[in-house]
């Protein structure tokens, strides 16, 4: 699997466009998506070739903020990766998470809504 990073409701071109320089000297793919595919697992927007697709438009409300999430990207990468989005502009408030082989077959909503209320704990909220 390509070393993969996902951006979701991360609104300006210009945020994106920075992400993707920061990312590229690292060989880091960089893909934003579409609200519309939300319902699409995040396995198989980050490529997972055995994930289906679920089919169907999310019509839905957007995210309620960023959120990025890292596919295929080793432990050894994770913390070059996490600087480079700091180095983009990435605000703290942009939740991230890494792929599992459990958050893979979960739609963006679903992961976004467990990330806030981890966020939300950690945070005191």
């Amino acid at each position: 699997m390509k070393e993969t990073v996902l951006l979701f409701n991360i609104p300006l071109r210009e945020s994106r466009l920075k992400i993707g320089k920061a990312l590229l000297p690292l060989n880091v793919t960089v893909k934003a998506v579409e609200s519309k595919y939300y319902m699409e697992s995040i396995g198989y927007l980050a490529g997972y070739k055995e994930m289906p697709a679920a089919g169907g438009t999310y019509d839905g409300n957007e995210l309620e903020g960023e959120m990025i999430v890292m596919a295929g990207i080793h432990s050894a990468k994770v913390d070059l990766v996490l600087a480079a989005l700091r180095k983009a502009g990435i605000p703290k408030s942009c939740l991230k998470a890494i792929l599992t082989d459990t958050n893979r077959f979960w739609s963006a909503p679903r992961l976004y809504e467990e990330l806030k209320k981890e966020h939300d704990t950690m945070s005191g909220i």
